[in-house]
């Protein structure tokens, strides 16, 4: 504790020489100060400082988030410390020094909190300090040193790319700058291209950035490794919203139904339960699809008994990595037939909607999202609690012997018992 109010103490009384030194230096001292080695010795030692989470919090409480200079600054300082000698810990105190800042200012916001006295200050440098375009250009800046930085590891990536949509994208005023990071996530694999999926939607969305490939990189994320990722429920809300638009085109909605629908056979239960309602609503959003579900044959009779009689070949190419070439639009949903006669009594109830009408409007994702096999169990015997909610049906018999001969004897040497096979297969004689 000591220490802890040690450190605190320094922090108030280095800040208050500074805004002394800033006053009294004379002309043009107010702004050097700032950007000299004496501030800057603040900042890196705040960065470094081992266990020094709570004189950062005091730091960013008292001082980053209550003055708008002395944010102007340790932006400025920040930019420089993680350009020059940036360690991968080091990134971290960065990272979250930034997400403090927490969401930009409106456009006519009007800065007041000021932690020196700016009226000696030039007019351009005053300017500077109370335009909300030039604040946003530093705070750019300084997220930019931090993505192109060298030191950047892969959980600092992930870091990053949670905070992009809300932290991180709004404060650019060229989002296009993002693009490069983005683009080397999405392309990176596995969980990393999940949560660059959000920012880079952002982009095209909201700042009408294009990219291409979006849809078949997104395409080639479906897998059976994502089924079992701890990001599921996060793709699926995202993959909810990236083919909601009715404008994209059939062939490349129908390639992402099918391949779900094939991966949902050896999916988790979990998963099977999410992905199921997720093409039901898909159906009703993009009624072509519909054709992989009931589709008239038109030819000869012949034809018909022959495909009824052997069957036909599945025109999807599983391993086509264009969404729109893929031939799904031409096959079924056979897997979703196959999944009514699942194992588990819950998928296989859920999976007969497809084989019914589609009378329900859509399904609440949420619903769905979060299951897992304790979930899935727990609904199934209910809490202590509540108890049963059905009580379960128990019929057995108790056998007399499972792997020997005991008691035969009385049964006149003739094994009728229940177990009788189990134990002609234990015998090795």
């Amino acid at each position: 504790m000591p220490g802890l109010l040690d450190g605190i103490a320094v922090l108030s009384l280095f800040m208050r020489l500074i805004k002394e030194q800033s006053a009294n230096g004379g002309t043009g001292a107010e702004i050097g100060v700032w950007k000299g080695p004496c501030f800057y010795g603040l900042i890196v030692a705040l960065i470094e400082a081992q266990d020094g989470e709570r004189v950062r919090s005091e730091f960013i409480k008292k001082f980053l988030n209550e003055y708008h200079d002395v944010a102007i600054y340790t932006l400025l300082q920040l930019s420089e410390f993680t350009t020059t000698n940036s360690s991968p810990k080091s990134i971290d105190t960065v990272i979250s020094l930034l997400s403090a800042l927490g969401q930009p200012p409106p456009p006519d916001h009007e800065f007041e909190n000021f932690y020196a006295d700016i009226s000696a200050f030039g007019q351009k440098h005053k300017s500077n300090l109370l335009s909300v375009s030039a604040y946003k250009q530093r705070v750019q800046a300084t997220w930019l040193t931090v993505l192109r930085s060298n030191a950047l590891k892969e959980q600092q990536r992930k870091t990053l790319l949670r905070l992009m949509s809300h932290f991180i994208a709004p404060w650019f005023l060229k989002p296009e700058m993002l693009m490069d990071f983005l683009t080397d996530s999405y392309n990176h694999g596995g969980s990393t291209s999940l949560l660059a999926l959000s920012g880079l939607f952002y982009l095209m969305q909201e700042k009408n950035l294009d990219y291409p490939q979006f849809y078949p990189k997104l395409y080639s994320l479906l897998d059976a490794d994502l089924l079992h990722s701890k990001h599921r429920s996060r793709f699926f809300r995202l993959l909810d919203t990236f083919l909601s638009s009715s404008h994209l085109p059939a062939t490349l909605v129908a390639s992402f139904i099918k391949r779900l629908s094939r991966l949902a056979l050896n999916a988790p239960p979990a998963a099977i339960v999410a992905i199921i309602p997720w093409i039901y609503n898909l159906m009703k959003s993009h009624p072509t699809c519909t054709f992989m579900l009931h589709r008239v044959i038109r030819d000869d009779e012949d034809s018909q008994s022959r495909l009824q009689t052997h069957g036909m070949i599945d025109p999807f190419d599983p391993m086509e990595p264009d969404p729109t070439r893929t031939g799904a639009l031409e096959s079924s949903l056979w897997e979703i037939e196959t999944l009514q006669s699942h194992y588990h009594p819950n998928v296989a109830s859920l999976a007969k909607i497809i084989s019914e009408q589609f009378t329900k409007q859509a399904y609440n994702l949420e619903d769905f999202l979060d299951h897992s096999y304790q979930a899935m169990m727990g609904m199934e015997l209910g809490t202590q609690e509540r108890g049963f909610r059905k009580a379960p049906v128990v019929e057995f018999q108790i056998p007399k012997r499972i792997f020997t001969d005991r008691l035969l004897e009385e049964d006149g040497n003739v094994d009728k018992e229940v177990g009788a096979l189990v134990r002609c297969l234990w015998d090795f004689k």
